[in-house]
């Protein structure tokens, strides 16, 4: 008599199906200033505003892909949360030949390297955040009551493609002064 015989392996566990999330297709473009890490900055935050937190997990619980950038700042804090989170599906954009800061080595890097701007010019940080425009669904811009012309042409281009964008407002005057001031599509004045 022919028989077939499986024991297992050291550390399996029989009739456990572990549930994979495919990631949505959404993806979104999380834009800010680095002024939230700066010394002396009437914007330094040593944590993310709980309302921005409270977006990012709806995102994370729809299984979206979020990509952040490699700068201080923002797109720090938003890495080392997602991190903390144990969240996979995020993209490191940066400019240059390679991405200059991912919190978790998993994460996939995307370094865009415009050779037709000097390396440290404002066009060569653009042409990242332009490659994100494009490569988003939708928009999580975090932008300055004053200032942040970066981020507010990051919530232009994207508007202007027709994609949505939550927007917050980080107040010079203290945090609890930060709020929200626009979700979807609209048109925001560049200060």
């Amino acid at each position: 008599m022919n028989e077939l015989k499986h024991y297992g392996v050291k550390g399996m566990h029989w009739g456990i199906r572990r549930y994979q999330p495919y990631p949505s297709d959404k993806t979104i473009f999380v834009s800010g200033s680095s002024k939230t890490q700066t010394k002396g900055s009437p914007y330094k935050r040593k944590r993310l505003h709980k309302d921005i937190k409270k977006n990012l997990k709806s995102h994370m619980k729809n299984n979206d892909k979020i990509i952040v950038g490699d700068a201080p700042g923002i797109d720090r804090q938003v890495q080392k949360y997602l991190k903390r989170k144990n969240y996979k599906h995020v993209e490191v954009y940066g400019p240059g030949e390679k991405v200059r800061y991912s919190a978790n080595k998993k994460w996939k890097t995307n370094p865009i390297n415009d050779k037709r701007t000097k390396e440290g010019s404002k066009a060569w940080l653009a042409a990242k955040d332009k490659k994100m425009t494009k490569d988003a669904t939708e928009g999580l811009a975090i932008v300055l009551d004053k200032g942040a012309k970066a981020t507010r042409k990051n919530i232009d281009r994207l508007m202007q493609q027709g994609k949505e964008v939550d927007i917050f407002e980080l107040s010079s005057k203290g945090r609890k002064y930060d709020r929200w001031i626009r979700n979807g599509v609209g048109k925001l004045r560049i200060k």
